[in-house]
């Protein structure tokens, strides 16, 4: 079981997706984009947030709250996560975190990291990607799940 912390925003994004889905439905192509667009930037700081917050826990668990803060702070400064920069953190504090989550997780629960991360981008550019709610809430579901996974590896639970 994640973080309460990260459950608590795992619960609140959901009712964010059951909201925009409810609007999506009937709204037009330029409305569901925006309804996309904010569950993009909802999704990928979920999975920012919650390395943070992970590695934030593990620093206390092993250190003191001290080093909690430190690994924090540390930590966001690295925003706009995909996979590979969650690699190069981790492997920062344990070499074998990366292996062990690969051997874990499934190709499209990196690939939804990596996608939101990418349209996180471009959204933040003021770019239209063009990639419909369905979809990117399937990135958000899997992206849970990615979170779940690092979660278990870093602390156990």
């Amino acid at each position: 079981m994640p973080l309460p912390r990260i459950t608590s925003e795992e619960q609140r994004l959901e009712q964010l997706s059951a909201d925009l889905q409810s609007a999506v439905d009937d709204a037009d192509l330029s409305l569901q984009h925006v309804f996309s667009s904010h569950l993009v930037l909802a999704g990928a700081g979920h999975v920012e947030n919650s390395v943070i917050q992970i590695l934030g826990e593990y620093g206390r668990v092993n250190g003191n709250p001290v080093m909690k803060r430190f690994v924090e702070k540390a930590v966001s400064r690295n925003n706009s996560l995909n996979c590979e920069k969650i690699k190069l953190i981790s492997d920062q504090f344990h070499p074998d975190w990366w292996p062990q989550l690969e051997l874990a997780m499934l190709a499209n629960e990196k690939d939804a990291v990596d996608s939101l991360k990418t349209l996180r981008d471009q959204v933040a550019h003021g770019r239209r990607n063009g990639t419909g709610f369905t979809i990117v809430k399937g990135y958000f579901k899997n992206a849970k799940l990615f979170v779940r996974k690092y979660s278990l590896v870093v602390l156990g639970h």
